[in-house]
C-alpha cells in the first residue's frame, strides 16, 4: 500500500513537472511569434515611412529626390538604419523609385 502512494506521489510529481515545461514551451514560442510579428511590422512601417516621404517631395516639388541621401534632407525622415538598410533606386525624377526596406543581422 505505501508502495502504490509512493508511485501515486512519483507520477503526479513527473507529471506535474512536464505539465510546467509544456506550458513553458508554448508561452516561449508565442512570445517568440510576438516578437517576429513585431519586427515584420517595424520594417513595413519603415518601408511605408520611406515611401510616403518620397511621394510627399514629388507632391511638393515635382521631383522625386535623387537619392536616399537627399530624401532624408528634403523630409527629415529618420529611419533607424542600424536596425534596416534602405534601397532607393531611382530610374527617373517623374518616375516612382524602388523602395525596399530589409532587415540588418543583428
Amino acid at each position: 500500500m505505501k508502495r502504490a502512494k509512493r508511485w501515486s506521489g512519483v507520477l503526479s510529481a513527473v507529471l506535474s513537472i512536464l505539465l510546467f515545461a509544456g506550458a513553458a514551451v508554448w508561452m516561449l514560442s508565442g512570445v517568440r511569434a510576438a516578437s517576429e510579428a513585431s519586427e515584420q511590422e517595424g520594417q513595413r512601417q519603415a518601408e511605408l515611412s520611406v515611401r510616403q516621404a518620397a511621394v510627399s517631395i514629388y507632391a511638393l516639388e515635382g521631383a522625386y529626390p535623387a537619392s536616399y541621401e537627399g530624401l532624408k534632407l528634403s523630409s527629415g525622415i529618420a529611419i533607424d538604419e542600424e536596425k534596416y538598410a534602405v534601397v532607393y533606386e531611382i530610374f527617373a525624377s517623374n518616375i516612382m523609385p524602388e523602395i525596399t526596406v530589409v532587415r540588418r543581422n543583428p
